[in-house]
């Protein structure tokens, strides 16, 4: 299975070090830079550290469980249920930030609940370092010291903001996620502006999106832990006062959900947004209902369908059995972008222009034919969107010859801002399985390269 846009994208981050990126803070590149030392393909070693990330959740998943009085056999069933729902199984593969948020938020909640019993520097250090990490891995971090807060006022704790602890640890945590205070501080604050601007849009159609999150969640997570999961929120809701043990999950699991509300009313939230709300609430929602054992018949049906779709899913894309009409679309993004890239350098290598290069019209193009080139020639991403690719590649195109890579689906979309002193199709390419396209590009010379039109 080849690389998705995201994967991809994330690849390049380790390819190209830097101490912060205009997407995301660095730590999923600096992790894809290790990995992709190793003596395998650039795929098969991308795909490791998100393997055993999701193992290492698992463990920390269990252990929490176990410490929350849950039988071990209880605890088991409640993780692997987890490990069935069809969003967990495609971040076991994918290695995105979200993925390496998975084990820092069973760890933040672990380690703040250990400070409600004993505030030593050693604890606090912890958690510094664990909130540290998690700013170097998404912007979204933000999210958790808005939920201490929460708590320590909640516990009224309001002696710790004074501790000598919790300031080393406050220190710990501005050490880590200094790389990208300074990277932004070097570029203008692109990075903060761009993710500020998610936070502050309002969509019009602000129900049809919120709408639109929900099925998409649905849809990752399966009906039955999605709704489970909800279900017993609204109960602890209900027993707030009783929570006690399971306050701290509870603050940090409500504090995201209202944060992801709130955006899916501005736009439409990508499957893997709501990830650590439900990597925390599946498992505890499950472990509450089987320790009850009152009702097994609903929570396995629940499983079922998510299951059974995680194996489909998972057999299909390993073995490629269904009717290939059927799952075509699942193979568009990640099958044959080798061979495309490989066309597109074939006809670069006929111009006889001394300045030429691949281009393509947008970022999620950009990403995998930048990972597929393999720096065979330049790339340049020909949008009007200010994004990492013009931090990668700070030249000015304009005189350039370029052969454009085109999907054949959206020719138009594609070359409608294209302006060229001549623009001639010059090749195509179709990737097929079992005979049937589920790939199709185009590959178009743009001679001297004059604009992008308005």
């Amino acid at each position: 299975m080849g690389q998705t846009v995201d994967e991809a994208h994330y690849v390049l981050y380790g390819k190209s070090l830097a101490l912060s990126y205009f997407d995301h803070p660095p730590l999923v590149g600096w992790v894809h830079y290790i990995f992709q030392l190793l003596p395998f393909n650039s795929v098969l070693s991308s795909r490791i550290p998100s393997l055993l990330i999701s193992l290492w959740t698992s463990a920390l998943i269990f252990k929490y469980l176990i410490n929350k009085n849950v039988s071990e056999k209880n605890a088991a069933f409640s993780v692997g249920i987890l490990n069935l729902t069809p969003l967990f199984n495609s971040l076991s593969i994918a290695l995105l930030p979200d993925t390496l948020l998975m084990p820092l938020t069973v760890l933040i909640i672990d380690r703040t609940e250990k400070i409600l019993l004993n505030s030593t520097y050693r604890n606090w250090l912890l958690l510094g370092l664990f909130l540290g990490l998690a700013g170097l891995a998404k912007y979204t971090a933000v999210v958790y010291v808005l939920s201490l807060i929460i708590i320590f006022v909640l516990k009224k704790r309001y002696r710790d903001l004074l501790s000598l602890p919790l300031w080393l640890g406050v220190l710990a945590a501005f050490i880590l996620v200094s790389p990208v205070l300074i990277w932004n501080l070097q570029n203008d604050f692109v990075s903060f502006k761009y993710q500020g601007s998610h936070v502050s849009s309002f969509d019009r159609n602000a129900l049809q999106s919120f709408f639109s999150s929900l099925g998409i969640q649905l849809f990752s997570w399966g009906i039955g832990p999605f709704i489970v999961a909800l279900w017993q929120h609204s109960v602890f809701c209900r027993n707030f006062k009783d929570l006690r043990t399971r306050l701290v999950s509870f603050v940090f699991t409500s504090v995201f959900l209202i944060f992801f509300i709130y955006i899916s009313v501005s736009e439409v939230l990508l499957p893997h947004w709501m990830l650590i709300y439900f990597v925390i609430m599946v498992p505890v929602a499950y472990s509450q209902w089987l320790e009850k054992q009152n009702r097994p018949l609903i929570l396995w049906l629940s499983v079922a369908v998510s299951a059974f779709l995680s194996l489909c899913l998972l057999f299909e894309t390993a073995f490629k059995v269904f009717p290939i009409e059927w799952t075509a679309s699942l193979y568009e993004g990640i099958y044959g972008w080798e061979e495309m890239i490989d066309e597109g350098n074939v006809q670069l290598n006929k111009l006889p222009a001394p300045s030429k290069a691949l281009a393509v019209m947008n970022w999620t193009l950009g990403s995998r034919t930048m990972f597929y080139n393999n720096n065979r020639s330049e790339v340049f991403v020909l949008d009007k969107r200010f994004d990492q690719f013009d931090l990668w590649n700070r030249k000015n195109p304009e005189g350039y010859d370029f052969i454009v890579l085109v999907e054949a689906a959206k020719k138009e979309e594609h070359l409608r801002y294209l302006e060229c002193a001549n623009l001639q199709l010059v090749g195509e390419k179709i990737a097929k399985i079992k005979e049937v396209p589920v790939n199709h590009f185009l590959y178009y010379h743009c001679a001297k390269f004059l604009r992008l039109k308005d």
